[in-house]
């Protein structure tokens, strides 16, 4: 396997409960969280990405400008949960990429991911299981066995996000209901989740409230001073 067979699938169809409005639509610097997430997406990958979206937020005209990596979806049911909203991209994904070895979920509420966190990322998991692909008996099943089936990048011993799911889960992903997304999938396979060591906190930031949304501004504040 190699990187360029990950798709990405950006989750920005939340409906900001509690933040109380669509934290998507937040200016941070220039452009909305939800707009520079999406940019890092199509700059760390010559793959598809999918961004599932709030109809108030595709009506904001983001997507600001198009791509022909980059294939909006709007999610026309977000107060159903994250879970309609991973069905929703992991079916884009596969229509635009029958292919496609493995999906990355990347949260629209981490404004400072980088296109080089999410490549790494990538690029760890293709070599996990290109190197238990290597060990493999020839003839054997489609995905490697004893390869892992997901992977996400930890910090400080803390899990983070975005995560990697193998095509071997992308059944369960199809099937998952509800608001928890993948993590009861992420549970079950826990054996078999890669664990990579993020090289910064970035992978543990999220902006869920206003205490966060003002720190992630005195941050970005912080970050453009010469």
């Amino acid at each position: 396997m190699t990187s360029s067979r990950i798709g990405i699938i950006v989750l920005a169809a939340g409906q900001g409960t509690r933040m109380g409005r669509l934290k998507q639509l937040l200016p941070l610097g220039d452009q909305p969280l939800a707009q520079r997430v999406i940019d890092a997406a199509l700059a760390a990958t010559a793959g598809p990405v999918v961004a599932v979206l709030h109809p108030a937020v595709a009506a904001a005209d983001i997507p600001r400008r198009p791509h022909p990596c980059l294939h909006p979806v709007v999610n026309p049911w977000p107060e159903q949960g994250q879970a309609r909203s991973l069905r929703l991209g992991l079916r884009a994904l596969l229509q635009v990429e029958p292919a496609l070895a493995a999906a990355m979920i990347v949260l629209a509420d981490q404004p400072f991911i980088t296109p080089g966190v999410l490549a790494d990322l990538a690029g760890a998991f293709a070599r996990a299981v290109k190197q238990a692909a290597t060990g493999s008996a020839p003839g054997g099943a489609s995905w490697p066995s004893g390869a892992p089936v997901a992977a996400r990048p930890f910090w400080q011993g803390r899990p983070g996000h975005p995560v990697v799911i193998g095509r071997p889960l992308f059944a369960g992903v199809l099937a998952l209901a509800g608001d928890e997304g993948a993590r009861p999938l992420l549970q079950r396979y826990r054996d078999r989740v890669l664990g990579w060591p993020a090289p910064g906190p970035e992978v543990t930031l999220d902006v869920d409230t206003w205490a966060d949304y003002l720190a992630a501004c005195r941050l970005l504040k912080k970050e453009e001073q010469p």
